[in-house]
């Protein structure tokens, strides 16, 4: 990476890029993928969900690649117990961490050095049924902040919870496979963003940070980060 893209210590680089390419740049990202990587891409049957998934990984090793001045392909990527990716044991600089995640036709990439982290975007959809995805993955505590508020207040709240929820769950490496009450975060308007209460780890929340992020008209993007509150940089 040039000196302006460097990673400092306590940086947080967030980057948001396109899923939609053109035929050629498809082509060049698709070299870079692993036989796994391309495995799934041929396993996903609509057409345009493999294609994007084709231009996340690509792009991912391509970002990934210019940090550690590797080439894209050699890069080898792991998965945690429960999904979550990461450099393999040995890859180029030593703590590199990174999360991915993709809504629409967007995807933002969170890269940091030395500390753990998560990051959500999210799509809204008008005619979401979330009362009831509340009532599954929502804490009860959630569930009554959420369902007091007046009803067109209800699907932006909805958002930010999912959004800072997802991005710690994500953070910490288990995702929604922890029970739906197993922590609270903040979601009322004004309210900042924050893990408030960890049942079964109660010293999550002293260690962990939740930031809601800039995202574009119609999105919703939250970043969880272990340790000290980070400087966040937008890169292109």
């Amino acid at each position: 990476m040039t000196a302006e893209t460097a990673l400092a210590a306590g940086e947080v680089h967030v980057i948001r890029f396109s899923l939609d390419k053109e035929k050629v740049e498809l082509h060049r990202l698709q070299r870079f993928l692993s036989p796994d990587e391309l495995a799934r891409a041929d396993r996903l049957r609509d057409g345009q969900t493999s294609k994007r998934f084709v231009a996340g990984r690509g792009t991912l090793r391509e970002i990934l690649g210019g940090y550690l001045a590797l080439a894209p392909g050699s890069l080898k990527i792991e998965v945690g117990a429960f999904g979550k990716p990461k450099l393999a044991v040995g890859q180029g600089e030593s703590g590199l961490c990174f999360n991915l995640s993709h809504s629409g036709d967007l995807a933002i990439l969170a890269v940091s050095s030395g500390c753990e982290l998560g990051i959500d975007l999210e799509l809204q959809q008008d005619d979401l049924l979330f009362q009831g995805m509340a009532a599954q993955y929502f804490s009860s505590s959630e569930q009554t902040e959420l369902f007091s508020l007046p009803p067109e207040m209800q699907l932006a709240a909805f958002y930010r919870c999912w959004t800072r929820k997802e991005a710690y769950l994500k953070g910490c490496g288990s995702g929604f496979s922890l029970p739906a009450n197993v922590c609270d975060v903040s979601l009322l308007h004004g309210q900042p963003p924050a893990l408030l209460q960890h049942r079964t780890r109660p010293a999550e929340p002293a260690r962990w940070h939740l930031m809601d992020l800039t995202a574009p008209d119609g999105y919703y993007a939250a970043l969880a980060v272990r340790g000290a509150v980070p400087v966040i940089r937008y890169l292109h």
